[in-house]
């Protein structure tokens, strides 16, 4: 067990020999009636006794709870001499770190144990210590008898005690801590390296996407617009048969005739959507204000369907301006106000309600009809391509109205929707950013 320097523990003796005179020389009784019998009876060399007795017994269990915890630590211990900076004392953690006994330790400087790389370097931390009391290394290779190198963290601190000033080297193994530090590091290099590779492959790939999209995009517009002239030319002779030669074919000659012409028709309508479709995805779009309110009218105006009796528009307040472009916006307003008109049940007057509403920055055009509704099943289908809602009554149409809208719209940065029920009418609505909201 390490005992305390005897200078020290006089200074402890004295220091409490010299509290408790004062406390008996303020004792309100003047001193006169001695405060425990052994002071009574032995006198002032009884009490020195006593104390002295208590102040070994004190520093002696302090002295055990000392060594245990130093003998205990998972960290070597080294205690060092200031002056001569030699080791005075070393934890058993020391031996298992490196190998040496606490005898072979002791008496050595810490450049001859491995810590430091030679004397020169044990004195600039010797100085260290005496100006800062702190000294800290980190990443101290150590070698054991076995061969085997350890990372060290040494952490060096001087006490500068009255009676005997000591330095403390705490030598800590952090050989577990930098290996996971370097498979960390490595760990996060490789991953960088992946996220730019693939980043360069994804990038890649956007542009071989891209390049063909661009041949489909044009490939499909060549072949749309190259099918319009045979079946203009198609639907010129069909004509012209009926014109010149009608009465040569009798009833049934001029019903097929009728039906080539009628199905060219709709053909050619086909036709100029999917070139329609088509040219929405082509070209960049500039955005800028379009007033709503124009935008609607105009439309009335320009479909004869939406000026018949059997069909009653109302818009509800005024319609704000919004950021689009004219042409997509027009395309999307007469598709969704002809199909409101289109699609009623037989012999009911459509009726359509135009109205807008600010939602968060954004203007929501509601298009709100009382024609057969649309099915929850059906909602999202009828903004594909081609697709059709089956309904008892048959309605003239290609599928690819909707389909045109969305992409319209989702190009200029909105939103198109619909809410509906099988017999409570439609309500579609186009959603897009304000302007000066």
């Amino acid at each position: 067990m390490q005992k305390f320097p005897s200078a020290n523990k006089r200074t402890v003796l004295q220091s409490i020999l010299l509290r408790a005179m004062k406390v008996q020389a303020t004792d309100p009784t003047g001193g006169a009636q001695p405060r425990a019998p052994a002071l009574a009876l032995g006198g002032m060399h009884s009490a020195k006794d006593v104390l002295e007795k208590a102040a070994r017994a004190a520093l002696s269990v302090a002295e055990m709870r000392c060594r245990r915890l130093f003998e205990a630590a998972r960290e070597g211990v080294l205690l060092l001499h200031p002056g001569t900076r030699k080791i005075t004392d070393a934890n058993p953690f020391m031996s298992e770190l490196l190998g040496p006994t606490r005898e072979e330790f002791v008496g050595k400087e810490l450049w001859e144990i491995g810590l430091l790389q030679d004397r020169q370097a044990c004195r600039k931390m010797f100085r260290a210590l005496r100006k800062k009391h702190f000294v800290r290394y980190e990443d101290l290779p150590l070698q054991n008898p076995t061969g085997r190198t350890r990372e060290v963290e040494v952490v060096a601190n001087f006490f500068e005690e009255v009676a005997c000033p000591v330095v403390q080297c705490n030598v800590r193994d952090i050989t577990d801590r930098k290996r996971i530090q370097q498979e960390l590091m490595a760990a996060k290099h490789e991953i960088s390296r992946q996220a730019v590779e693939l980043q360069e492959k994804v990038a890649e790939h956007t542009v071989q996407l891209r390049q063909t999209i661009r041949e489909m995009e044009s490939f499909s517009y060549s072949v749309s617009h190259d099918m319009r002239s045979p079946l203009s030319a198609m639907r010129g002779f069909a004509e012209i048969l009926l014109a010149d030669y009608s009465t040569h074919l009798g009833a049934d000659g001029i019903k097929y005739l009728e039906k080539i012409d009628a199905a060219a028709g709709r053909l050619d309508t086909l036709i100029q959507e999917v070139l329609a479709y088509t040219l929405v995805f082509r070209g960049e779009l500039k955005l800028e204000p379009v007033d709503l309110e124009d935008l609607v009218r105009q439309v009335i105006e320009t479909y004869p369907q939406l000026q018949t009796s059997q069909v009653e528009i109302q818009i509800e307040g005024a319609l704000p301006k919004v950021m689009g472009t004219e042409a997509s916006l027009l395309q999307c307003l007469s598709n969704l106000l002809t199909n409101a008109a289109k699609f009623v049940a037989p012999g009911v007057k459509a009726r359509v309600k135009i109205r807008a509403r600010p939602l968060a920055g954004d203007i929501r055009l509601w298009v709100e009809d009382n024609g057969i509704g649309i099915a929850q099943g059906d909602q999202a289908r009828i903004f594909q391509m081609f697709a059709r809602v089956k309904h008892p009554t048959a309605y003239e149409g290609t599928g690819l109205g909707l389909a045109i809208a969305r992409k319209a719209v989702e190009r200029m940065g909105g939103q198109l929707g619909v809410e509906s029920e099988v017999g409570q009418g439609s309500r579609f609505w186009i959603q897009l950013k304000g302007v000066n909201l």
